[in-house]
């Protein structure tokens, strides 16, 4: 009869060797020896009284969601920090470290020449210009008349006889009034009187009230 004895299924699986979601374990035992070389007895004090190996493998795991770049960054500017680490204060560092870097090796503008005066001022004018227009507090109806001369969407659909009617209502507004009035093109603005003028004798004839025409 045999006294060998099957394991049971309801045994506790031994703790593995090491985690399979840490960083490898060589890794953690040389980030822990630049510790004990950097910071000395302090580092070491730090897991008085602690298993080390529970915290190797805590460092490893946590380490492990950190970026290669982060890791090594962090471990590189060691020194920036003036006293022994624990985990969320080596976290933090080695993000911040590898922020700096990237920053540091950002690309740096090629052409650093100072603009003249002239040019500044002419940058000056257009930034003011459109300032003005997004400022403005009467409306605009330009946005009708350019609708009607291009005949159809800017997807190059028929336009919808909804469109069609907001955009002519608001031609014969004062806004579009306006618009023809203020038009520094004189052939864009013999146009656009040309458009406003038929669409409010169209409006006329078939009875239809104009928007606030003046």
């Amino acid at each position: 009869m045999s006294t060998t004895t099957e394991p049971s299924m309801y045994e506790r699986p031994e703790k593995p060797d090491w985690p399979l979601n840490a960083i490898p374990r060589p890794w953690v035992e040389k980030l822990f020896r630049m510790m004990l070389s950097t910071y000395g007895a302090k580092f070491a004090d730090l897991w008085r009284g602690i298993n080390l190996d529970d915290v190797k493998r805590s460092w490893g795991i946590e380490l492990n969601k950190l970026s290669p770049e982060q890791l090594k960054a962090g471990m590189e500017n060691l020194m920036a920090l003036p006293k022994a680490p624990n985990l969320p204060e080596f976290i933090g560092h080695c993000r911040a470290a590898r922020a700096e870097q990237a920053a540091a090796a950002a690309p740096k503008l090629a052409d650093e020449k100072r603009a003249d005066q002239a040019t500044v001022d002419a940058n000056l004018g257009h930034i003011r210009a459109a300032s003005a227009r997004l400022m403005t507090k009467e409306p605009t109806a330009e946005w009708a008349f350019k609708l009607i001369i291009r005949g159809k969407s800017a997807s190059g659909k028929p336009l919808p006889f909804a469109v069609v009617t907001c955009a002519t209502d608001a031609i014969t507004s004062s806004a579009g009034k306006r618009v023809g009035d203020s038009c520094a093109d004189p052939e864009l603005k013999r146009q656009y009187a040309e458009i406003r003028q038929t669409v409010v004798d169209d409006y006329r004839t078939r009875g239809k009230p104009l928007w606030d025409v003046r």
